[in-house]
């Protein structure tokens, strides 16, 4: 199979083999747990659109940019000022905008929404970049979560994972890659590396941080872990939380030997490590704070869900802001209004840190706010993404910030399934809000889970609300 595929684009991939050991991987705090000695397998890697100028062809943006030089002013400018006359020119109808006019704009700068070029804006300035630089680092971000999705969903058994890097993706399978996985990835406007021969899907790794995460916490003088694995190491890691902290480097290392034998139900060949922290907890982010309308308990509000089956409208949020029998919604100014809503539904454990109200007097819409005073629909919902993946919260307190997917299937306390980004610019009060790019809809934020040895920003996948017969409620 690897051999048509190399055949078919010969003229844009490099083959590279290399012999590696399913049990590679960087030092560890405590012996490894193995169920099985596997032998050494043989990876093989494809990579495509390795010349330079692979990129998306932008010919709209291309002019904005040619006139943002003319005129002498940013790219940022002469962006905004095209929007602005794209949508006097194109007036939208109400049933483009069901719910009534947002601030996001329904216009189009070749293949991406004014939606998503405000969030690459938001990232830029973030990391400190050049809009135009952001643009093309996250621009093809939407074709790599289709190729992610479509594969992980064709190929469940031998999907070994997906991730999206600044320069490029990565594609990885547990036997040959299909050919119709070097397909989709050749198509993607990025250097992409398609990997056979991992040994073991991302399935299977998932299975052993899961039976790992579950025989740790079943000990008694564990307190807390975290658990979550690397996709490209191939390996699980596990901080613990003991009741009594031991104290120093060397007892720490002498109580994670002790805890390791006794996970002896992880897949063959999937190395687990475990590390003892002095905290292996998550900050739930409500708090008292009260840094702007949304719930009255101190939360962000999310998205809006629709029942699956039927029509009932619920107020999405997470679990632990749930926990009051009633509170008050309240709109951002720009709106204005509240309502009191009721908790029905509250839930913190295997799917994640979900819950929803009652929708109050006030009449559902398929919009949220995106920033401050700033609302914008909702016309996807994505499943897990991909480590790599950028997304944005809105939170009351921090407002809107944005990151990268460090780990996702993460377990955490007795929460499972949640995602752990590399940024940690939220705060209390921003529990309950949606994570999100563009009109896409992902998550609703957790809080800071400590794992790494860092604090990072958490959130659990949206798309577990459909356990409970919901999903978002999208345009």
């Amino acid at each position: 199979m690897l051999g048509e595929n190399l055949k078919r684009h010969s003229r844009r991939l490099v083959l590279a083999v290399s012999v590696v050991s399913a049990l590679a991987g960087s030092s560890v705090v405590a012996p490894q747990a193995i169920a099985a000695e596997p032998g050494a397998t043989t990876e093989q890697s494809i990579f495509l659109n390795t010349e330079t100028g692979a990129g998306v062809d932008r010919p709209v943006l291309d002019e904005i940019k040619q006139t943002a030089e003319d005129q002498g002013v940013s790219l940022e400018e002469s962006l905004n000022a095209y929007i602005e006359k794209a949508e006097t020119d194109a007036e939208p109808s109400p049933e483009a905008q069901p719910d009534g006019p947002v601030d996001t704009p329904d216009v189009m700068v070749d293949d991406l929404t004014a939606g998503e070029l405000e969030d690459i804006r938001t990232m830029a300035e973030g990391e400190g970049i050049p809009l135009a630089k952001a643009i093309d680092q996250y621009g093809w971000q939407d074709r790599f979560t289709e190729v992610a999705e479509e594969l992980e969903a064709s190929y469940p058994e031998e999907f070994s994972g997906a991730v999206k890097s600044e320069d490029g993706a990565w594609f990885a399978f547990k036997g040959d890659a299909p050919a119709h996985a070097v397909e989709l990835a050749d198509d993607l406007p990025a250097p992409a590396e398609v990997v056979s021969n991992r040994g073991f899907s991302e399935a299977e790794l998932a299975a052993a941080q899961q039976q790992a995460h579950a025989d740790v916490l079943a000990q008694s003088d564990v307190r807390n872990a975290v658990s979550a694995y690397d996709i490209k190491a191939g390996e699980v890691k596990v901080d613990v939380e003991l009741r009594r902290t031991p104290s120093g480097k060397a007892a720490r290392s002498a109580a994670a030997r002790e805890l390791t034998p006794s996970l002896s139900g992880t897949a063959v060949g999937i190395p687990v490590t475990v590390r003892v922290t002095n905290d292996a907890s998550y900050d739930k982010q409500d708090g008292y704070i009260r840094g702007g309308g949304n719930l009255s308990i101190g939360c962000t509000s999310g998205f809006n869900l629709k029942q699956i089956s039927g029509d009932l409208k619920r107020v999405g949020t997470a679990g632990h802001c749930t926990t009051v029998a009633s509170q008050t919604y309240s709109n951002h100014p720009t709106h204005g209004g509240s309502t009191s809503v009721s908790t029905v539904w509250s839930h913190q454990g295997s799917s994640g840190d979900l819950g929803y109200t009652s929708k109050g007097n006030k009449a559902s819409t398929r919009t949220f706010y995106q920033s401050y005073n700033n609302a914008r629909y909702a016309d996807d919902r994505a499943s897990m993404p991909a480590v790599g993946t950028s997304i944005c919260k809105y939170g009351r307190t921090s407002g809107k910030t944005c990151s990268t997917v460090k780990y996702r299937n993460v377990s955490i306390s007795g929460l499972q399934h949640m995602v752990i980004m590399n940024g940690n610019a939220c705060q209390g009060g921003d529990s309950g809000g949606p994570w999100y790019y563009g009109g896409t809809a992902y998550g609703i934020h957790t809080g800071l889970a400590n794992y790494d040895g860092t604090k990072r920003c958490l959130f659990t996948p949206a798309y577990l609300f459909q356990n409970r017969g919901y999903d978002v409620w999208t345009r």
